[in-house]
C-alpha cells in the first residue's frame, strides 16, 4: 500500500531570504508517484474482492446452481471499491494520530471515532450500490443498520489493517531516515577527521622546509635560499589549488611531488638522484592528496642524511593484482639501522588517512630491501 509521505523539511539559517523548498512545490515526479499510489491501493483491495467472488462461485457450483454473476458482483465488489476510496482518508488519519504522535488514550479515541465514521460511509455506499443495481434496498434507518451490522466485523478488521499498515510503513521510513542521518553524520565526522589529518601534513612539511631555508641562510648562501623560497612558493601554490580536496588524480600528486623534490634538490644538490617508474596508464587514477610527499620526505631523511655520499630514491606507480601500488624506495641503511620505526608524523598521518578513506581496502607497508634501503608501499583500490 502506498502511503503519503510526511517530508521532513530541514534548513540552515543563512541570514538571507530563501525560496520555498522544492519539495513543497509540485514536481514532474508527483504525477507518476500518485499513479503508483492509486494502483497500489486498487491492487490491495482487488485481492479480497477476487477471493470473495471465487468463494461465491464455488459455493453456487457445489450446490448445482448457476453462478449469478450480476448479483455476485453488485453484492461483493462495492465493498472493496468503497474501501479503496476510504483508504486515503484512513491513511491520512493514521499518519497524524499514531504511536509516535499521541498518547494511547487519544489514539484509541480518535480511531474509534474514525472507524465508526468509515463504517458509516461504507454502509451508505453499499445502500447506494444496491439501489443502482436494482437490488432490494431503500433509504431507511433499518436498511442502513442492516448493512452496517452485516459487514461490521469485516470492516473493523479492514480499518485496523489499513491503520496498522500505515504505522508499519511510517516506522520503516523513520528507521531509514535515522539510518540516513546516522550515515551522513558518520560521513561528516570522517570528512572532518580527514580534513584535520590533511591539515596536519602541511604545517609539518612547511616547518621542515622553512627550517631547511633557515639552515641555508645561516650558511651564507643567499642565492640558494632565494631559490628555495621560490620553489616553496610554487609548492604551496599547488597545495592551495587543491585545498579541501581529499582525492586527486595521480598526475596532480606527481606534479606536487616534483615541485617538492625540486625544493629538496636545491638543498642537497647533486647528492640526490630521483628515478621515476610510473606506468603511463595509471596517471589518471585517483589517490589521496599528499599521499606520496611524506613518504618521499622520509626516504630523503634516511637516504641522504644517513651518509654523505650520493643517494637515490625511486618513485613507482603500477597496477598489481587489481590494486594501484605506489612505492617510494631509498638506498639508505634500511629499517634496522634507523632510529625511527615508521610512526612519525608523516607516516602515522598517512596510515590514518588511508584508514579513514578506504578502511581495510588500503594499506601502507615498510619493507627492508635485500640490498639495503627501505621501500614504502601504498596499496589502494583502483579508482579513476
Amino acid at each position: 500500500m502506498a502511503l503519503p509521505a510526511s517530508p521532513l523539511l530541514e534548513s540552515r539559517t543563512t541570514g538571507a531570504l530563501r525560496a520555498p523548498p522544492a519539495a513543497s512545490r509540485p514536481t514532474p515526479q508527483d504525477g507518476p508517484a500518485l499513479a503508483r499510489s492509486v494502483l497500489s491501493v486498487i491492487a490491495l483491495w482487488a485481492v479480497p474482492a477476487a477471493i470473495a467472488l471465487g468463494q461465491i462461485s464455488i459455493e453456487q457450483t457445489l450446490v448445482g446452481e448457476p453462478v449469478a454473476w450480476r448479483a455476485a458482483l453488485w453484492t461483493t465488489l462495492p465493498n472493496w471499491v468503497l474501501w479503496a476510496a476510504l483508504t486515503p482518508p484512513v491513511v491520512a488519519l493514521a499518519s497524524r494520530v499514531g504511536p509516535s504522535t499521541a498518547p494511547a488514550w487519544q489514539i484509541v479515541a480518535v480511531h474509534a471515532i474514525g472507524a465508526t465514521l468509515a463504517l458509516a460511509a461504507h454502509s451508505i455506499g453499499n445502500v447506494a450500490a444496491f439501489r443502482i443495481a436494482g437490488l432490494p434496498s431503500d433509504w431507511t434507518w433499518g436498511t442502513f443498520e442492516t448493512h452496517y451490522g452485516l459487514r461490521f466485523h469485516v470492516n473493523v478488521v479492514s480499518y485496523a489493517l489499513v491503520v496498522a499498515a500505515t504505522w508499519v510503513v511510517m516506522a520503516s521510513r523513520r528507521a531509514r531516515d535515522r539510518e540516513r542521518r546516522h550515515a551522513a553524520l558518520e560521513a561528516d565526522l570522517a570528512n572532518a577527521e580527514l580534513r584535520a589529518l590533511q591539515m596536519q601534513v602541511r604545517p609539518h612539511f612547511l616547518f621542515n622546509a622553512l627550517h631547511a631555508v633557515g639552515a641555508t641562510v645561516r650558511k651564507g648562501d643567499g642565492d640558494q635560499a632565494v631559490t628555495m623560497i621560490g620553489q616553496l612558493g610554487d609548492l604551496l601554490r599547488s597545495s592551495l589549488e587543491a585545498d579541501g580536496t581529499a582525492i586527486v588524480p595521480l598526475s596532480r600528486e606527481l606534479d606536487v611531488l616534483e615541485r617538492y623534490l625540486a625544493l629538496e634538490g636545491v638543498r642537497v644538490g647533486d647528492r640526490l638522484t630521483v628515478d621515476w617508474n610510473v606506468e603511463s596508464d595509471v596517471r589518471q587514477m585517483m589517490v589521496p592528496a599528499w599521499i606520496l610527499q611524506p613518504l618521499v620526505e622520509n626516504a630523503i631523511k634516511h637516504a641522504v642524511a644517513a651518509h654523505s655520499g650520493p643517494a637515490r630514491i625511486e618513485v613507482g606507480a603500477r597496477v598489481l593484482e587489481g590494486d594501484l601500488v605506489l612505492t617510494v624506495e631509498d638506498d639508505g641503511p634500511g629499517l634496522g639501522a634507523t632510529t625511527t620505526s615508521g610512526t612519525g608524523v608523516g607516516l602515522a598521518n598517512t596510515q590514518a588517512r588511508l584508514a579513514t578513506l578506504y578502511g581495510d581496502d588500503a594499506s601502507l607497508d615498510l619493507e627492508a630491501n635485500a640490498d639495503g634501503g627501505t621501500t614504502a608501499r601504498v596499496t589502494l583500490p583502483l579508482s579513476r
